[in-house]
Parts: C-alpha cells; structure tokens; sequence
C-alpha cells in the first residue's frame, strides 16, 4: 500500500481519518467527564449551563476567559464548539452507546480539516 495516498488508504481499509477518530474520542471522553464515568472534576475546567436558552442542547460548553492564546489548543477548549454543534437528547446521553450513536449520525465535517 506503499503507492497509495493517505486517503486512498483509508478508503481501501475502511478507516476514518485520524483527525476524525480523534475528534470522536475528545468527545467521548468529554461525555464520560461530563456525566461522572470518570473520577475527574469538571467544574474546574469545563463551564457548562444545563438551562440555557440558547439554540440546541442544554448541555452547552462555555469558554473560561484566559489571558494568553496558548489555551486555544487545550483540550477543554477545542471541544467545545464540536459538542455545542451535536443535537443532544436525554435518549443520547443515557448510555455511552447512545452517544456513540449519536456522534455516527452528527454531521461534524465543519470540525475536519479533511473531510
């Protein structure tokens, strides 16, 4: 498979991007931080407002002001505009399956460098 290109890889093996797993697996483990699956404190780094008004979910992600443009690239900051794009219901985030489902039937192209 030497010949091939990276796409032309992934197509013959059937795999997604690794942009594209990765992105998957930030918000998997965003829904497992935000629904106690895993022994981490949220409030400390990600603000989230289960009544808002906005469009969308109500499980919304807000960004924590910082000084310095280094803490663009952090985790609980590039996550946020994905999960606040996914259209979540109570049935999706029941089960971790549930929200794998979900993220399969999400449209999250706007996310991908290659899509």
């Amino acid at each position: 498979m030497k010949h091939l290109s990276y796409a032309n890889r992934l197509m013959s093996l059937g795999l997604n991007t690794l942009e594209h797993r990765r992105l998957k697996y930030d918000l998997l483990h965003t829904y497992k931080i935000l629904f106690n699956q895993l022994s981490i404190d949220h409030t400390k780094m990600l603000c989230v407002r289960l009544n808002s008004i906005d469009k969308g979910h109500q499980r919304k992600l807000y960004p924590s002001f910082h000084r310095m443009n280094l803490h663009k690239n952090f985790f609980c900051e590039r996550v946020m505009p994905p999960w606040n794009s996914l259209d979540i219901t109570d049935d999706d985030v029941c089960s971790t399956a549930a929200f794998k489902r979900l993220f399969e039937r999400s449209d999250l192209s706007d996310f991908l460098y290659y899509r």
